[in-house]
């Protein structure tokens, strides 16, 4: 699991002042209130756009996985996995492959039972996994599986909504197809052979009487499957950690399908150890699982993801040429390898630089940025931006432990390197509550207050050495801080009575 910054409740919480800004590429947060008006420090926030007709990979220097992408007229759409995060299905739109926006989720709530409430369990590892995004006939659709659920139908007309949502049998790792007779397709799973079933038009159903359809040969997970030119072709990332990513290719859906190869042992760079750890003969940590659509000018682009250690999954941007009827990334003569840094797609639009991600929030527009997500389905009637305008404040709400703690609040913390600053006002807090600030990965660590019957109490929680530090905290504003090194995938936390001068507390810990 990789890190996610949580604003947490452990046995819970807090009616608490916070807010967020980020600064010189790092992400802060601290209270909007009873602030003076300081100069702004120029905002630095990673961006893939060079400003000289390149870009570099990655897109996001952040957590962004399982990438599925179209065009639609001018405009580019991604969409990407978001597990038991709420809202889900992360929706990016941009004008030229490099520059890319959020512009919303597929639902605000998906709610298909008591344990995506964190109420008798957890979702942690299903949820929302590996969607597909498709555009057929004016409408938008977006296909995910939920682990013991069902594949989630999500259509709209617009790519902001509202989603409309219908539920129907669960198929792993699918991907669909709207074939130019009228036929819709969907080809699934992640072992040979990969069965091709038929959903009905209306798409609430499948199709009991179509032909037995499958892909015999071996593929992998992850599939993407589209049309071009009359040719069928279906892409997917053998299963494992660093891996390749295969093509299949036939001129009929019932196949013969040919298979090779679309990327072979492609890392960019990213090592398989720390970087700072890493070794020469590092074989590093190869890019799979990806989509790809083309430009107006007729280029054709993947967008395909790669392991970053404890940073999470990112996405990066790669050209793709055709080769004896198959896509394959890279360029010619150096085919099944992909540059890092490489020429702009020509998309026939021009764009300045602009950060896909910017982890701001002042909390003062009573509703939260859209960066924010919460673990699990949240209870709305336990937090507000209202009753205290300007602060995020936060109800208690029992919990045994962090992991099962309602209502985090998370963000995905950029590397190479984040800094996290929170501001808390403990004035609210009643014996037996806990609030403060996590690093939601496993296992998990986490800095905050306390209070009991002995008083106010600052806490660092270890969860690989299960160790506590306690130090005596005083009443009012406190700033809790983490600071995570994703070249050493080292952390630690630290703390402030003024939020100036900052002291560590506990030790250096491994996030992977």
């Amino acid at each position: 699991m990789s890190n996610r910054l949580s604003i947490l409740g452990v046995s819970l919480l807090l009616a608490a002042a916070i807010a967020a800004c980020s600064e010189q590429g790092s992400l802060n947060f601290a209270s909007a209130a009873d602030m003076k008006p300081q100069p702004k420090a120029p905002i630095r926030n990673w961006a893939a756009d060079n400003g000289n007709g390149t870009y570099s990979n990655p897109l996001f220097n952040e957590e962004f996985e399982d990438p599925d992408v179209i065009r639609v007229g001018d405009d580019y759409y991604l969409a990407g996995t978001t597990m038991h995060m709420m809202p889900a299905v992360q929706i990016m739109h941009s004008k030229d492959l490099v520059n890319w926006d959020l512009v919303g989720y597929c639902t605000d709530k998906l709610d298909l039972g008591p344990t995506y409430h964190l109420e008798g369990g957890n979702i942690y590892g299903r949820g929302i996994w590996a969607p597909c995004i498709r555009y057929n006939k004016g409408m938008f659709y977006i296909f995910t599986n939920v682990n013991g659920a069902g594949l989630q139908v999500f259509r709209s007309k617009s790519i902001t909504g509202p989603w409309e949502r219908n539920q129907v049998p669960g198929r792993h790792d699918m991907s669909v197809l709207f074939d130019d007779d009228g036929k819709v397709f969907i080809i699934s799973g992640n072992t040979a052979p990969y069965p091709i079933d038929e959903l009905n038009p209306d798409l609430r159903s499948f199709k009991t009487d179509a032909p037995k359809r499958s892909l015999p040969e071996r593929m992998g997970e992850g599939h993407h499957l589209y049309k071009i030119k009359g040719k069928y072709v279906d892409i997917s990332a053998i299963p494992g950690g660093p891996v390749d990513q295969v093509v299949a290719v036939a001129d009929s859906i019932d196949g013969p399908w040919q298979v090779t190869k679309m990327v072979e042992s492609e890392s960019l760079g990213v090592t398989q150890a720390a970087p700072l750890k890493a070794q020469p003969n590092d074989r590093g940590l190869w890019i799979h699982q990806g989509g790809m659509c083309d430009t107006p000018s007729g280029e054709w682009w993947s967008i395909i993801m790669s392991d970053h250690g404890s940073a999470g999954r990112m996405v990066n941007l790669v050209p793709i040429t055709w080769d004896n009827g198959f896509p394959l990334i890279g360029l010619p003569g150096n085919l099944r390898k992909a540059p890092n840094t490489w020429l702009k797609p020509n998309t026939g639009v021009k764009q300045d630089p602009m950060p896909s991600f910017n982890h701001d929030d002042s909390f003062d527009g009573g509703k939260l940025g859209r960066y924010w997500q919460w673990n699990h389905v949240s209870d709305d009637t336990k937090w507000s931006l209202i009753e205290k305008p300007g602060v995020l404040r936060l109800h208690s709400l029992p919990a045994t432990n962090f992991y099962n703690a309602r209502n985090s609040l998370c963000q995905r913390p950029p590397a190479p390197e984040s800094i996290m600053t929170v501001e808390l006002d403990s004035a609210g807090l009643q014996s037996g509550d806990v609030a403060g600030l996590a690093l939601l990965i496993q296992p998990d660590a986490w800095i905050g207050l306390m209070r009991d019957e002995r008083g106010l109490t600052l806490i660092q929680h270890d969860g690989q050495t299960m160790r506590d530090q306690l130090v005596p905290a005083p009443t009012g504003r406190i700033w809790l801080r983490a600071d995570c090194d994703y070249a050493s995938q080292l952390a630690r936390f630290s703390y402030s009575t003024d939020g100036k001068a900052f002291r560590d507390i506990g030790q250096l810990f491994a996030t992977t």
